[in-house]
């Protein structure tokens, strides 16, 4: 007799994709913004319903099963091809409505879009809009495997596929902790510079890109920095500079508030220019953007010089 499969719920299949994605049931609750019970919940009335095991669950890392890969690669597509539907749709209503799906590194994604998705919400209330933060690398990754519909990034990653436009300049800047007038100089000699304590962001990320090319130009590289640390994030080595462990490149945005509440100080360097990080917007020449999506690139189009 053949076996009777329940019916799959469109939820679920896009929390499996979630937790597939990033390896983790409690990453995947925070970013769809569901509690960890409920995120298990979905898993597994999906596993019954299907009668298979779809992960493993071995330490702190998630895997998919044999039979959860398959699952994985008919449930991308079942989930692309819903958000291609409703934009479809929206299209022809002659209104926006639908999913956007977008792509930032860390400077855009946490310190630019929200303000620009939340103005672009105002005037466009229906739509659902996603977004994926993670290190210039890894979100040129996404445009070109089409996770996302385009993406905005702080450095450059040439690929035929790829096309970029400038959206602005970002300044980056040397700060240290804020007891730094007791401890050390405000203003330090270049060659200084490498007898100094760093934190640093890991590699692949547009800051790293842009000092490692202002070094270049002066016959140096990071490599003959004394790094004490390596972060992942722009929030953890924000935090490594307050705690005094070291000095770190970093964008001037981001250490806004901070330089204003005087919990990070600004450190001069002498014989180093200014270091300037172009941000991109960049999407894949073969695929046709969605009418939300056009309609949000001409917006940000709009909003070109946002950074200043």
């Amino acid at each position: 007799m053949e076996k009777k499969l329940l019916p799959i719920d469109l939820r679920h299949l896009d929390t499996f994709c979630r937790v597939a994605d990033l390896k983790s049931f409690s990453k995947a609750a925070d970013d769809l913004l569901l509690t960890q019970p409920t995120i298990s919940g979905h898993i597994l009335a999906l596993e019954r319903s299907l009668s298979l095991r779809l992960f493993d669950r071995t330490g702190r890392e998630t895997r998919l099963t044999r039979a959860g890969g398959i699952l994985y690669q008919y449930a991308s597509k079942i989930l692309t091809t819903r958000k291609e539907a409703l934009n479809a749709l929206s299209e022809f209503s002659e209104g926006i409505i639908g999913e956007l799906s977008l792509g930032a590194s860390t400077l855009p994604g946490e310190y630019l879009l929200p303000r620009l998705l939340g103005d672009f919400k105002k005037g466009h209330p229906s739509i659902t809009i996603s977004l994926k933060i993670a290190d210039t690398r890894e979100i040129v990754q996404y445009v070109l495997q089409g996770d996302v519909e385009f993406a905005m990034t702080g450095g450059r990653l040439n690929h035929p596929s790829l096309h970029y436009d400038l959206f602005g300049e970002d300044e980056i800047i040397v700060v240290g902790p804020p007891n730094l007038q007791a401890s050390r100089k405000r203003k330090i000699h270049f060659d200084e510079m490498f007898l100094e304590p760093w934190i640093i962001r890991e590699e692949g990320s547009g800051t790293q890109m842009a000092v490692e090319k202002a070094l270049k130009k002066k016959g140096k590289s990071l490599r003959q920095f004394n790094v004490v640390m390596e972060m992942g994030s722009t929030s953890s080595l924000k935090e490594g500079v307050k705690a005094g462990l070291g000095l770190a490149f970093v964008s001037r945005k981001v250490v806004e508030e901070e330089m204003r509440s005087r919990s990070l100080s600004f450190v001069e360097v002498e014989g180093l220019e200014s270091i300037s990080r172009p941000v991109y917007t960049v999407f894949h020449l073969g695929r046709t953007l969605s009418p939300l999506g056009q309609r949000f690139l001409r917006f940000l189009k709009e909003r070109r010089g946002a950074l200043t």
